[in-house]
């Protein structure tokens, strides 16, 4: 694969993700196959520049926010049929029930918030690499998604992550055509 796919995969499969969440009914396989072509695009990336970095910092990043989806969900889900099996959702009127319901629910939501503020922070890393493409959207995309990341529990980060889904589609159709460039070791 050339830099010219890593282009286009790239930029369609960004768009792909940005886009999909909103599409009812075909919106997760959309988002889908733009993770896929994202991956295959940073792993060009990563294969021409010499840097195995980019690409594993990028599935790192992956990888936890995908962990962190995994153990949220478990959480809920185990404190949901908790709550079902000590007696039925009609026992939440006890305020000290619902207390607890509502404190094991917050901390699923801040050990999702941790992994996706690593999974930031990785795809800071992996972006900040990306920078012998001649493409600096790619630095400030990352930057943005690690800020976001860490402002997502204060609600603003979600626009900030927003900004830095569209920066990374501008990065990726930047792309030069062909890798001319020698890696920058970093």
């Amino acid at each position: 694969m050339e830099m010219k796919d890593a282009k286009l995969y790239g930029g369609i499969g960004a768009i792909l993700q940005l886009v999909g969440p909103f599409v009812p009914s075909i919106g997760f396989i959309l988002a889908l196959v733009g993770l896929v072509l994202v991956f295959l695009a940073v792993k060009t990336i990563s294969e021409k520049s010499g840097d195995e970095g980019i690409f594993n910092n990028y599935l790192k990043a992956f990888i936890a926010q995908i962990l962190g989806i995994i153990i949220f969900v478990g959480i809920i889900v185990a404190t949901i049929g908790t709550a079902i099996l000590k007696g039925g959702m009609g026992k939440l009127a006890n305020p000290m029930e619902f207390m607890s319901l509502i404190g094991t629910i917050l901390l699923g939501f801040i050990i999702l918030w941790i992994f996706y503020t690593v999974a930031g922070y990785f795809k800071k890393k992996s972006y900040e690499n990306s920078q012998y493409t001649g493409t600096d959207m790619f630095k400030t995309a990352g930057l943005l998604f690690f800020i976001g990341a860490i402002l997502i529990i204060l609600g603003i980060g979600v626009l900030i992550i927003l900004i830095a889904e569209i920066l990374e589609i501008v990065a990726f159709f930047s792309l030069p055509e062909t890798s001319e460039s020698a890696p920058v070791s970093a």
